[in-house]
């Protein structure tokens, strides 16, 4: 599956094959699953995925990955940091010529928002900070849904969580309004 164009006017554009092969150990339906599918026909196979643990890390056990493209699993906090060593080591191999020039590898950080809005945050600024080449894809199901569903940054007003009392009475950070901060 190469991609033969960058821009897509509606879904109906994208390239029908798929980087994910049928079958998943993530739970029926979900969504994550499907934007990862419909972000994967957009970047094209070569891609090099770095998780931040979470749902999506279930994708990664082998010998039941669905993933066609590289997958690199890193902790919660560290998968902008895992993006920028992996963009370093494809710069380098081009630079060398142990890669094509012409191989246009992409890096996808893939991300709960427990990482994005919290744990990750400090490494995805400096990742923008520094001009990082990559996409960033926050599954935001606006709490820690792997473990149980705690609060997170991502959390709305007047949410309730497993580890919160009362409504949650904080405002939902406006993690695109940090990162062109």
């Amino acid at each position: 599956m190469k991609v033969a164009r960058e821009h897509y006017k509606s879904p109906k554009d994208l390239p029908r094959e798929e980087a994910l092969t049928p079958g998943s150990p993530l739970c029926a339906g979900c969504g994550g699953l499907t934007a990862l599918r419909l972000i994967h026909k957009v970047l094209g196979e070569d891609v090099v995925i770095v998780n931040a643990a979470g749902c999506m890390t279930l994708l990664a056990t082998y010998p039941f990955t669905p993933v066609k493209s590289s997958w690199l699993y890193t902790t919660m906090a560290s998968a902008p940091a895992g993006a920028q060593g992996v963009r370093d080591a494809l710069d380098i191999l081009q630079q060398t010529g142990r890669l094509p020039a012409e191989a246009n590898r992409k890096v996808l950080v893939l991300a709960g928002d427990g990482s994005t809005y919290g744990m990750g945050l400090s490494a995805t600024s400096a990742a923008i900070e520094r001009g990082l080449d990559f996409w960033y894809l926050c599954y935001d199901n606006e709490a820690y849904g792997n473990t149980g569903f705690q609060l997170s940054g991502a959390s709305p007003e007047g949410s309730h969580t497993s580890t919160s009392l009362d409504e949650h009475t904080q405002h939902k950070k406006d993690i695109f309004g940090i990162w062109l901060a």
